[in-house]
């Protein structure tokens, strides 16, 4: 359980892992870590996805365990380096507490990154799609118990962008994006149509659908409130229907202090569409 170094930074790693059977080519332009042992093209059962707030992807072999390749999606300065050979994480020692009153810069924030949020997989396009999120916490060492953590904690939006939300579509063959969309606000959960679609939501109250092929808004619609839910589809008597829940979470709380301008309700509320026949 490698991924996960140590808790100074509360950037856990119990997210959704992927199964996949798939060709591993892993791109060296697009992909950080690589293992050299691997020969480009051929078929493994692996386990992939990102497991944990860093927002790096791991793919394994899911027999084995051994290390295939690794790639960061959002900044992230916490792992310093990872060892194709073995996975071996290296983590980055200048962000690792010593002593009480050290203050650290840490990207992601322990808002990830990604977090549990969920992402999706295709098998249309051998594709996964990750709702993401651009931020770094600045964290200081305190005694004081009203800290979580024992830590002060102010969030940002990392370096070199304004956007907040991202989702990115990853080959799980390649590891490269496929493409990214970006917003002000925070992205959240998805789910993914065998007729090509994705469903998300944000932080500040927009669902929309997207095009799983090339990222394109498709259809979008203002529910007023935070959509916090898991969305969901399903059909009864031939009619397809897609389900999402609005209302308020500690991490839709957290993201709209990133973006002060954004202020939707907290309304809890069900809403269910049906697709066209």
């Amino acid at each position: 359980y490698y991924q996960h170094l140590n808790d100074h930074w509360d950037l856990d790693h119990p997210f959704e892992r992927l199964l996949v059977d798939t060709a591993v080519a892993p791109d060296p332009l697009a992909v950080s870590w690589v293992n050299p042992n691997l020969r480009p093209g051929e078929r493994r059962r692996v386990v992939t996805g990102i497991p944990g707030k860093t927002g790096i992807v791991y793919t394994l072999d899911r027999e084995t365990g051994e290390f295939l390749w690794a790639n960061p999606t959002t900044t992230q300065n916490v792992v310093n380096s990872i060892d194709g050979a073995t996975g071996a994480v290296t983590e980055n020692s200048e962000v690792v507490f010593s002593a009480e009153g050290q203050e650290v810069l840490t990207c992601p924030s322990y808002f990830g990154g990604k977090d549990w949020e969920t992402g999706v997989y295709s098998p249309q396009t051998n594709a996964m799609y990750f709702p993401l999120r651009n931020t770094c916490a600045r964290m200081l060492a305190t005694t004081e118990a009203a800290g979580i953590y024992a830590l002060a904690t102010r969030n940002e939006i990392a370096p070199g962008t304004d956007q907040v939300g991202t989702i990115q579509a990853i080959s799980a063959e390649t590891g490269a994006m496929l493409w990214k969309y970006e917003q002000r606000s925070a992205t959240m959960s998805l789910v993914g149509t065998a007729g090509g679609l994705l469903f998300g939501g944000d932080v500040n109250g927009r669902f929309r659908a997207l095009d799983q092929e090339t990222g394109e808004v498709l259809w979008e619609i203002n529910l007023g409130s935070s959509v916090t839910g898991f969305p969901i589809t399903y059909a009864v008597d031939g009619r397809q229907y897609v389900a999402v829940s609005t209302g308020s979470a500690n991490s839709a709380s957290a993201f709209r202090g990133l973006t002060p301008e954004i202020r939707p309700t907290a309304a809890n509320i069900l809403f269910v569409f049906a697709l066209p026949d």
